[in-house]
C-alpha cells in the first residue's frame, strides 16, 4: 500500500474540493443504489455505486458560506458545483482502491469523526437544561449567598513606622509632596511606603492591604494569604471619604503608627433570585452535564477489557518539537468541549443561554 507521502496532487486537489464544494461524501459514507422510493425520484448523478441525490447536492450547498452560495444559483454555477462533488467522489474512490482507506492517518481520521458525531448525538440526551428544577436553583443561592450578596468593601494602603515623631514627620513631607497633585496620590504614597515603611511583608507592593470589610459589620471574606489588617487602620480607611484620601494622623495599633490612605471602594449590592436563576441554571447543567459525560465514558469503558501495560507508560516520551503530520492524539481535535475526551463538540452547549455578566460594582477611580 501507498504512504500518504505519495498521494502527491491528488490530495491537494482533494483538498481543494473541500473549499469549493463542501465535505463531499466518500464512498464509505454516500448513500448506495438500494435507496428509498422517493429517493428514487431525485438520484441527481452517480458515481459507480455512490449515489448523489437532491438532497445531497442541496446539503453541500447549505455547508458553503452565504457569500458563496449566492454564486451559484444559475444552471452553469450549479453544474460547475456538481463538478466538484463529482471530482472528489472520483478521487475518494481512486483513494480507497489503493488502499488509502486502511492508512493510519485515515483511520485515526475516520474514529475522530465518529466520536464527534458519537458526543454530538448522545450527549444532548444525557442531561437537558429543563432537567434543571427550580428547587435546585433556590438551593444552590441559600447555600451561596455571599455570591449574590455582597457588602460595601474598602481597599487601603499603610506606611508603618515604629514612633509616632517619625510617623508625623512622614506624613507632612507625604502630604506637601502631593498637593493638588490629587490624580498622583496614589503612586506617590506607594513610592513613600516602598522607601520608609517597616512592614515588610506589604513594603513592595506599596502597603496594599487589598479589600476589607468595616470592622464589627461586614462579613466580607479574605483569602488566608493576604495581609492582616489591624482594626485601627481598617476603621481609619473607611473614614475616609474619597479614593487617595490621606488619614490627618498617623493611626496607633500594636505594631506602631500607621500613615493610611484609601485606594479603593466596592459598593454594597445584592442580587435577588429571580435576578439570578438563569445564572444558576446554567452552572447547574454544566456540573450536571460533566457528571453525567463522566459517567457515560465511565459506563463505556466498563464494557470494554482495558490492559495497561505501565512499564511501557513509564518508558514512553514525548517527541521534541512537532510530531507525525496527521497523527495528533484525538485531545488535539478542535471545538473539544471537555479536557481528555476527545470529539467533544462545543454544539452540545447549544442549550445554554449566556450567562449573566457579573455585576460586582467596579473599583471607584479618584
Amino acid at each position: 500500500m501507498k504512504r500518504p507521502s505519495q498521494l502527491g496532487s491528488a490530495l491537494a486537489c482533494a483538498l481543494n474540493l473541500f473549499a469549493c464544494g463542501g465535505q463531499g461524501s466518500t464512498g464509505a459514507d454516500a448513500p448506495k443504489v438500494a435507496i428509498s422510493e422517493a429517493e428514487r425520484g431525485t438520484v441527481l448523478a452517480k458515481v459507480g455505486d455512490v449515489v448523489i441525490t437532491q438532497k445531497d447536492f442541496e446539503n453541500r450547498l447549505a455547508e458553503q458560506a452565504p457569500f458563496a452560495r449566492a454564486r451559484f444559483t444559475s444552471a452553469q454555477r450549479k453544474q460547475e458545483f456538481l463538478d466538484s462533488l463529482l471530482r472528489f467522489e472520483v478521487l475518494a474512490k481512486e483513494a480507497e482502491a489503493k488502499g488509502y482507506d486502511q492508512d493510519p492517518e485515515v483511520q485515526l481520521a475516520r474514529k475522530q469523526a465518529m466520536v464527534r458525531k458519537l458526543m454530538a448525538e448522545e450527549v444532548p440526551k444525557l442531561v437537558k437544561l429543563s432537567d434543571i428544577t427550580d428547587a435546585e436553583i433556590a438551593a444552590y443561592y441559600q447555600e451561596h449567598l455571599s455570591e449574590f450578596d455582597k457588602p460595601a468593601e474598602v481597599r487601603a494602603a499603610h506606611l508603618l513606622v515604629k514612633d509616632e515623631a517619625t510617623a508625623k514627620k512622614l506624613l507632612a513631607e507625604l502630604l506637601a509632596k502631593i498637593g493638588d497633585k490629587k490624580q498622583e496620590a496614589r503612586d506617590i504614597f506607594a513610592e513613600f511606603v516602598r522607601h520608609h515603611s517597616e512592614d515588610t511583608g506589604t513594603r513592595e507592593a506599596g502597603g496594599d492591604l487589598q479589600f476589607f470589610g468595616k470592622p464589627g459589620e461586614s462579613r466580607v471574606e479574605r483569602a488566608p494569604m493576604l495581609p492582616e489588617v489591624a482594626p485601627p487602620v481598617a476603621l481609619a480607611a473607611w473614614g475616609l471619604e474619597g479614593v487617595g484620601d490621606i488619614a490627618a494622623e498617623p493611626v496607633r495599633s500594636s505594631a506602631g503608627f500607621h500613615l493610611v490612605q484609601k485606594t479603593g471602594f466596592k459598593r454594597a449590592y445584592k442580587r435577588e433570585l429571580t435576578d439570578v436563576q438563569q445564572t444558576i441554571r446554567n452552572k447547574l447543567f454544566r456540573v450536571k452535564k460533566t457528571t453525567a459525560l463522566e459517567k457515560y465514558v465511565a459506563d463505556i469503558k466498563a464494557k470494554v477489557k482495558i490492559d495497561i501495560d505501565e512499564r511501557v507508560l513509564a518508558e514512553a516520551k514525548a517527541p521534541a518539537g512537532g510530531g507525525g503530520p496527521g497523527l495528533a492524539p484525538p485531545t488535539a481535535l478542535p471545538g473539544m468541549g471537555m479536557p481528555g475526551l476527545p470529539g467533544v463538540p462545543g454544539a452540545i452547549d447549544t442549550e445554554v443561554d449566556a450567562p449573566e455578566a457579573n455585576p460586582e460594582s467596579p473599583e471607584s477611580k479618584p
